[in-house]
């Protein structure tokens, strides 16, 4: 769907449903079984609940409204209200928000939800003030992993292969220094990609795997855990300041609490995926990570070189 198509189809979004500053569009790519789709859905109610019925959030799933990349262009334009996108692709809009891509850098989960609720956190969607928006809050989206029609065991396996990846220079980076080819193409069109063999592998979550259906062609996947990266949920600047001080609060507020149920139902949903997974015909491989996170290690040294992303990097591993 070329640019121009994408503002009509934002603009008559925005005519269908009379949007005024208490109306407000959320637009995503995910399927509506997603726990991302669950907890947009609980700060919508929220927003409701909390406004008493004079503000509405209208949710638009499986990239209605065009690509993840479409939708956050759309967002800094004004186009749409907000949308939910990947956590790696908020990069290209705020480079701030590479470090959340750094191969290795969170521990675990727990690791990550310390941060997502902390003072850094915040301080990273506010980054973005002055670029078109500003960041509500973040979404666990669970550790990615590469995934094959062929078994990737060592990072040797991965020589050569095309890999799909979002549009975001830390992860294309990442994929280079594994000794593969990065291969930005849109979320919605990996499926296709993979039978077709634009590319020879992803990476994801075990639940885009499953819910997308990337499973049905991909039946390796490698538990290399190379990332632990929040998705973003992004407001337009513009959005923001039509709003009054009342209603920014109630969206912050709404934003924050469906966070901590989100965080919730990703793990109940992921690990229900990975079963689904697993009947499926699904491989999990278990790996040596270190031989992955051995390879990467220049981009935690060269990120620190930068002051700006030290300091998140100084947070988070001091947590």
């Amino acid at each position: 769907m070329n640019k121009k198509c994408l503002a009509l189809t934002a603009a008559s979004v925005l005519l269908a449903f009379g949007v005024n500053a208490k109306t407000l569009t959320l637009g995503h790519a995910m399927n509506i079984e997603s726990a991302a789709h669950a907890g947009m859905t609980i700060f919508a109610e929220k927003v409701k609940q909390k406004s008493n019925g004079e503000m509405d959030v209208r949710i638009f799933p499986n990239g209605m409204l065009g690509s993840e990349r479409d939708q956050a262009e759309q967002v800094v334009t004004g186009a749409i209200d907000m949308a939910k996108i990947n956590g790696s692709l908020a990069e290209s809009f705020e480079p701030s928000y590479s470090v959340i891509s750094i191969p290795f850098l969170f521990r675990d989960a727990s690791h990550m939800h310390q941060f997502i609720r902390s003072e850094a956190a915040e301080k990273l969607l506010n980054a973005s003030k002055g670029k078109g928006f500003i960041g509500v809050t973040l979404y666990d989206s669970g550790s990615r992993s590469f995934y094959s029609s062929k078994p990737i065991k060592t990072p040797d396996d991965l020589a050569g292969l095309k890999v799909r990846v979002p549009e975001s220079p830390t992860m294309m980076e990442m994929v280079r220094l594994l000794g593969a080819k990065a291969t930005p193409v849109p979320f919605t069109e990996v499926y296709t990609a993979l039978q077709q063999g634009v590319i020879d592998a992803a990476e994801n979550n075990i639940s885009s795997l499953v819910e997308m259906k990337h499973s049905e062609v991909a039946k390796y996947y490698s538990l290399d855990q190379h990332m632990i990266t929040p998705d973003l949920i992004m407001i337009s600047e513009s959005t923001w300041g039509s709003l009054t001080p009342a209603q920014q609060k109630i969206v912050k507020e709404a934003a924050l609490e469906s966070m901590e149920e989100e965080i919730k139902i990703w793990a109940e949903i992921d690990n229900r995926n990975m079963e689904v997974a697993k009947k499926s015909g699904v491989e999990f491989i278990e790996v040596d990570k270190k031989l992955f996170a051995d390879k990467v290690k220049p981009m935690l040294a060269g990120a620190k070189q930068d002051p700006n992303l030290r300091y998140y990097i100084d947070a988070i591993e001091g947590m």
